[in-house]
């Protein structure tokens, strides 16, 4: 009896807690897979520490990110956020366009490159008000500097998440 009321009072606990979150931990997936880490400080502002994985290489990034209800007078689940941030990434392969020639094939460089970034971020994201989870559609378009071109645009950034909230 005594283990199924400790049982209780944990459920409950994280029922209450998954209302308003104040950390996140989230898998992604999608053209890039990673694993995030989300901290909000209010309900509208936070911070993101990000993780992601490709075939052609891996960046570590971090956000500030603003919440908003995205549809006040139909739901109070569906929240739109936005942000900014910067990135460090390691790639193996990057593919490069040329924008006057948008149906040529793109230019390949392979080899090691580092290179720095900065990012924006927006995202649709959808809280259960009963269950500790949220789902969400991310999309993190970024600048690169210093790479094989010395700038790229970076708009193939774009998962979705599953989180669990704490």
């Amino acid at each position: 009896m005594r283990s199924i009321i400790i049982t209780i009072l944990l459920f409950s606990s994280f029922i209450a807690s998954s209302q308003d979150y104040k950390n996140a931990a989230r898998l992604s997936v999608g053209d890039y897979w990673g694993v995030q880490y989300k901290r909000m400080f209010t309900q509208e502002r936070g911070m993101t520490a990000a993780f992601q994985v490709n075939s052609k290489g891996a960046q570590l990034t971090g956000l500030r990110v603003f919440h908003t209800p995205a549809f006040p007078a139909k739901s109070s689940q569906w929240f739109f956020g936005y942000g900014y941030g910067a990135h460090f990434a390691y790639r193996t392969k990057v593919e490069s366009r040329n924008v006057f020639r948008p149906f040529a094939p793109p230019i390949v460089n392979k080899g090691n490159f580092f290179s720095p970034g900065l990012d924006g971020y927006v995202t649709l994201e959808h809280r259960f008000l009963k269950y500790p989870f949220t789902l969400s559609a991310d999309f993190i378009p970024g600048f690169e500097f210093f790479g094989p071109n010395f700038f790229r645009l970076n708009m193939d950034n774009f998962s979705f998440s599953a989180a669990f909230i704490f």
